[in-house]
């Protein structure tokens, strides 16, 4: 757990238990073995404080605020012991369609995967029809009895999902305003912070899917079916025909409801190859259709263009860049720090998804040409000093971003060699 967290009602911060860790692992390991046979814990474990953070516009606006859960630490301690006891089961019963809170899993998996996707389709003429499906806060209206439903059938341990049950069952939020507090009851969604968390959400999303009956739709890929892909509560379903689409996402609708989850019109979006001639609808609402949309963080478009997300990746550059700007053109910080900060905040944000780019010499020079400015900057020299690049380089030494960008996708080449068959990164590249 990482420090300098704030703690919750008991005011135990994860510093006090660092320092006293050899005298305090007895006694935790004991109130834990109590907790795991009595499948209960102390409400001052599972208590929590919720503070609303404004975040912009009107504070006199409720929903201008971002509530803050405060755990216990040492309730978090005990999740993650249960969380270590339940993952190996959670993410055997998960399918390769969800790549999130997975070990050996990541975004890029999705994000190369719905690319392929799109160049294959576009170049073979096939038919393909997307839809991104976005929920209202899925994380915070999913139900209780569903996630305890999924446990079980996913092969969770009955007391571990007994003590689960309890925790949720007593619980209650204390929200803090200014110094006033205000008791509610929490009759819905996972809880923020909690280590335990995401794997609940999955099981109940995966517990979802399952029920859902697409074996025969989406797109075939080598003999198998690609209906869907998931990043935690980020779906993304596929289709040969708008009509199929129109009926997964209706299905979808309904069955997510009946867990609690909702969801937005407003931020679900259609895509396709051709365009639709009649839009989705959901219920009484229609989903916008797109030319463009990103996607984790990535931009995706028909027919691809790199180029663009190259651009994308300079502003984001540009972006990071300029929130420690006064630190990174400050002549009398020495380069080694600049270099370590470059290194660590600025390159990645120029090289997200890099694994997936189809790198061209535009791209590329895209990118070396905003990282040599960005160095001239930190060097506080200028085009009128003719400092070649071989100079600033040298002065420096930060990372190139191309040879970065290049070094990303062999590593993502060599991932795929090794992946197991049954994973769609692996199935879309052969």
């Amino acid at each position: 757990m990482k420090p300098g967290k704030t703690p919750g009602n008991d005011r135990v911060t994860i510093e006090m238990l660092q320092l006293g860790r050899e005298k305090l692992l007895p006694y935790l390991t004991r109130i834990f073995n109590i907790c795991l046979d009595q499948k209960m814990v102390p409400e001052s474990m599972s208590n929590l404080s919720t503070i609303l953070i404004h975040k912009k516009g009107d504070p006199l606006q409720l929903q201008n605020y971002r509530p803050i859960s405060l755990l216990s630490v040492i309730y978090k301690l005990l999740t993650k012991v249960i969380n270590n006891r339940v993952e190996g089961v959670l993410d055997n019963a998960q399918t390769p369609e969800q790549a999130s809170f997975r070990q050996h899993y990541s975004n890029i998996d999705q994000i190369y995967t719905i690319n392929e996707l799109v160049k294959r389709c576009h170049e073979y003429h096939i038919p393909l029809f997307m839809q991104f499906i976005n929920f209202k806060k899925a994380f915070d209206f999913i139900e209780f009895n569903a996630v305890w439903t999924a446990l079980q059938e996913q092969g969770v341990h009955a007391d571990l999902i007994e003590l689960l049950c309890n925790i949720y069952a007593t619980a209650n939020s204390a929200i803090r305003i200014n110094e006033d507090r205000v008791q509610i009851d929490i009759n819905r969604g996972v809880r923020q912070g909690d280590t335990i968390s995401p794997k609940l959400f999955t099981a109940c999303l995966e517990h979802v899917m399952q029920r859902l009956p697409w074996s025969k739709q989406g797109i075939k890929i080598n003999g198998r079916r690609l209906s869907n892909l998931r990043f935690a509560e980020d779906i993304v379903l596929f289709a040969e025909r708008p009509e199929e689409l129109q009926r997964m996402a209706t299905e979808l609708k309904n069955a997510a409801r009946e867990v609690g989850l909702e969801i937005n019109v407003e931020k679900t979006k259609s895509m396709g190859t051709a365009p639709m001639l009649h839009p989705i609808r959901l219920g009484n609402d229609e989903v916008e259709q797109v030319n463009k949309f990103i996607y984790l963080g990535h931009l995706l478009n028909i027919p691809r263009d790199h180029a663009k997300e190259a651009v994308r990746r300079k502003q984001a550059g540009w972006h990071a860049f300029n929130k420690h700007g006064d630190f990174l053109r400050a002549q009398n910080i020495e380069m080694k720090f600049k270099r370590r900060l470059f290194n660590q905040c600025i390159l990645p944000a120029m090289l997200y998804g890099a694994e997936c780019w189809a790198v061209t010499q535009h791209a590329e020079e895209i990118l070396a040409t905003t990282q040599r400015r960005m160095e001239r900057l930190m060097v506080g020299a200028t085009l009128l000093d003719r400092k070649s690049n071989e100079w600033l380089r040298g002065v420096t030494k930060v990372k190139d971003v191309v040879e970065e960008a290049r070094k990303r996708k062999a590593r993502w080449a060599w991932n795929i060699a090794r992946m197991d068959n049954y994973r769609w990164a692996k199935i879309i590249t052969e």
